[in-house]
């Protein structure tokens, strides 16, 4: 009796050992994932360079004219995490304007906040708030346009240890648009971006 006792224990132990050593083996293999995407660590230094083009024609009802829009955008940011989730972001703008052949350039900055959530399944959602300022004709308060807010949210995907790409939409108000008082613009946008960590923590 003690002995089939004994049997049956030793077959107990040796079931929930074999049970147990493929758990043991997934939550190494979650951790070790969980790891690879793991936020973007405090201390780094972010390097967004953002272009963005656009082209269009408008033919009023009535009229044999057909005007013409293009605007490019230019946006270099720097970004610095203060913690794994925080990072504050600093920019400058460089932006090109034609309209029916006359064309006006304005420069201005921006500035902002950047929350990186948690990891999800391999992507880093994040959601960004800021402001900024463009100079038309000279830097004074003059034919000056106002972006405030600026709310975006996407997603990042880290490439290694030093690049990711965002995907991203976005919202702005614009006061005094094109440097005109008064006027005011809501353009929203989506689109693709690289960004480079040349300084990180390891």
């Amino acid at each position: 009796m003690k002995s089939r006792r004994f049997m049956s224990l030793v077959a107990t132990l040796g079931i929930a050992a074999a049970l147990g050593l493929p758990l043991q083996a997934g939550a190494t293999t979650i951790n070790a994932h969980e790891k690879a995407y793991r936020t973007v660590p405090s201390s780094t230094i972010e390097f967004s360079p953002s272009v963005s083009y656009s082209h269009w024609n408008v033919k009023r009802q009535g009229y044999g004219n057909v005007d013409t829009f293009t605007k490019l955008e230019i946006t270099p940011t720097i970004g610095y995490c203060v913690s794994d989730h925080y990072e504050v972001t600093g920019g400058f703008m460089t932006r090109h304007e034609s309209s029916n052949g006359q064309s006006d350039t304005a420069l201005g900055t921006t500035a902002g906040l950047i929350y990186n959530f948690s990891p999800q399944g391999g992507f880093i959602p994040f959601a960004s708030v800021g402001f900024g300022a463009l100079f038309y004709g000279g830097f004074h308060l003059n034919n000056t346009a106002v972006l405030a807010p600026m709310i975006n949210a996407g997603v990042r995907v880290l490439v290694g240890s030093s690049a990711s790409v965002n995907a991203s939409l976005g919202f702005q108000h614009e006061a005094n648009a094109q440097g005109e008082s008064g006027l005011c613009s809501h353009p929203m946008c989506a689109g693709w971006l690289v960004s480079l960590f040349p300084w990180h923590s390891p």
